[in-house]
């Protein structure tokens, strides 16, 4: 079986996104609630997100992945923000290896993700670090 990946263009996002929904659910689950998938379906319409796809030779959809350029003072960052799906250990190096190529391309000169731990044991092999331990507290219970 081969595995293919895909960036879908913002104008494109409504043809897929009922088939999408879940898996950004799956990767946007484990989040402390800074934005719901409605919030992701938004900003990938406007093309400040990015949706990619990973899926087989019948088109079935194997992960769904959503990246962001940030852009801080000093530096143009490529973000993975969500990862939802399976066989991460079989397509995951073809994916990194086209999503940095194309942060390359958009003027990013590093990428970054937030992530549980055991990402991270997944990502380490691939040359990603690491760099910070993010602790959250929330200040009040009313959202």
């Amino acid at each position: 079986m081969s595995l293919y990946i895909s960036g879908i263009p913002s104008d494109r996002i409504n043809e897929v996104w009922e088939d999408c929904e879940p898996y950004i659910e799956m990767g946007n689950g484990k989040s402390r609630d800074e934005m719901s998938v409605m919030d992701i379906y938004k900003r990938l319409s406007e093309a400040r997100m990015q949706l990619w796809l990973v899926f087989d030779d019948n088109r079935e959809i194997i992960s769904v992945l959503t990246t962001e350029i940030i852009e801080y003072p000093r530096k143009t960052t490529c973000r993975i923000v969500t990862l939802g799906g399976q066989d991460l250990d079989l397509w995951v190096q073809d994916w990194l290896e086209t999503i940095e190529a194309w942060a390359l391309e958009n003027d990013c000169v590093a990428m970054e993700t937030v992530c549980r731990k055991g990402f991270i044991k997944k990502l380490e092999r691939f040359g990603y670090e690491n760099a910070y331990t993010v602790l959250v507290k929330e200040l009040t219970t009313i959202h």
